[in-house]
């Protein structure tokens, strides 16, 4: 009898034992993986550095705005950096000439992420992936403070919605009410700096010659685009204003300002605008940067070709629809605004290419004219004159 009671606490025991690991799963594995970091046979890595596995999600613009917070980290603690990129393309425009920085395609995120002392995903908020807390701690304790300040707040910020839509539409709520921005929201609260909305995008001399080959060298000219990204869909988003709005601007704007060229540019599969002196399809990125930061003015809905633009402080007049402009826009930018309908991102979980009100022609994109924005290109380039 003694016996089978023995085993039976002996069982107990070991299922108590599988129920803490099965619960606490995350908490054994950072413990192991940590071990494991330490006695890495063959590791040639610097003791004194801190292995960065940086994954930044989104579009271009969510790049750009990302490599701010990778900046801070940089001038934090000594590190080294690989980025890991679903778009290698984007990766290599905005990361690629940083010091102690690789850019590295996405594939391989997750399963080289145990070989780095730190692993971030960051889109509207900064995950901690996985952490290696005694190397962290003894290379930069006021670091690793920050990282369990951000770990601690993250149930305070982070709406617990599963849709991602839906949780994203009532991030930007709380965002505007606290007068938080796409960049500032990565502070999350003040455990980032994140000052203000600069970032530095790298240019290369050796694409001049390209600008020349373009004819662009000796011309006077504002740029425009219209396109976004697909996300996999055929159909064109709602945020894009109508193309035969872009051919009536175009019209409008060469009666008053015939000496100065329209070049547009975008992805090769964009339609061409009627009545552009240029189309410029299919660029590299690196042209791209010295086509907008030789622009007077660029024309385009919100997204990445805006970000880069902005960063070159090349003025733009962004035209916004079901994407908030309280939160992706520029200060310094013109930005456009139909007051009767607008900012319906995240209302429903087709929002990016649906009006959420049933209109085939959204009010939020059709209520913006031509002249409408004619208007306020007028206005500041009879100031540049």
């Amino acid at each position: 009898m003694g016996n089978l009671l023995n085993k039976i606490k002996k069982i107990k025991s070991r299922f108590i034992d599988e129920i803490f690991i099965f619960k606490h799963a995350h908490l054994v594995r950072n413990i192991i993986e940590s071990i494991e970091d330490d006695i890495i046979p063959g590791d040639e890595r610097k003791e004194n550095y801190i292995y960065i596995s940086f994954r930044p999600t989104g579009g271009f613009g969510d790049y750009i705005i990302s490599s701010k917070l990778l900046d801070e980290i940089k001038e934090m603690v000594p590190c080294k950096i690989d980025v890991f990129c679903e778009n290698v393309e984007y990766g290599l425009a905005v990361y690629g000439k940083r010091e102690d920085t690789n850019v590295l395609p996405i594939n391989t995120f997750y399963s080289q992420m145990w070989k780095y002392d730190l692993a971030l995903t960051v889109e509207h908020f900064v995950h901690i992936e996985r952490q290696n807390p005694n190397k962290i701690s003894r290379i930069s304790p006021e670091f690793m403070d920050k990282l369990n300040s951000l770990d601690k707040g993250y149930r305070t910020y982070y709406p617990a919605i599963e849709q991602q839509w839906f949780r994203e539409s009532m991030h930007f709520r709380r965002c505007e009410l606290k007068g938080i921005n796409r960049w500032s929201e990565l502070r999350h609260g003040n455990v980032f700096k994140i000052e203000d909305q600069k970032t530095w995008i790298p240019l290369e001399e050796k694409y001049i010659d390209r600008i020349k080959e373009l004819g662009l060298d000796s011309k006077t000219y504002i740029t425009i685009n219209r396109g976004a990204d697909s996300m996999g869909r055929s159909k064109m988003q709602t945020k894009v204003w109508p193309l035969d709005y872009y051919v009536e601007f175009v019209k409008l704007f060469k009666k008053e300002f015939s000496d100065i060229h329209v070049i547009q540019i975008g992805a090769k599969s964009n339609i061409e605008v009627e009545g552009v002196d240029q189309c410029i399809f299919g660029e590299s990125l690196e042209t791209t940067k010295w086509i907008l930061k030789k622009s007077l003015l660029h024309l385009d809905c919100e997204g990445g070709l805006v970000h880069l633009a902005t960063q070159f402080d090349t003025k733009c007049v962004v035209i916004f629809g079901p994407t908030p402009k309280h939160f992706y826009g520029y200060p310094q930018n013109i930005n456009l605004v139909y007051d009767g309908c607008n900012n319906c991102m995240g209302s429903h979980p087709d929002w990016a290419f649906e009006c959420y009100r049933g209109f085939d022609k959204p009010e939020c994109m059709y209520k913006i004219t031509p002249k409408i924005v004619m208007s306020s290109v007028r206005d500041f380039l009879l100031v540049q004159r």
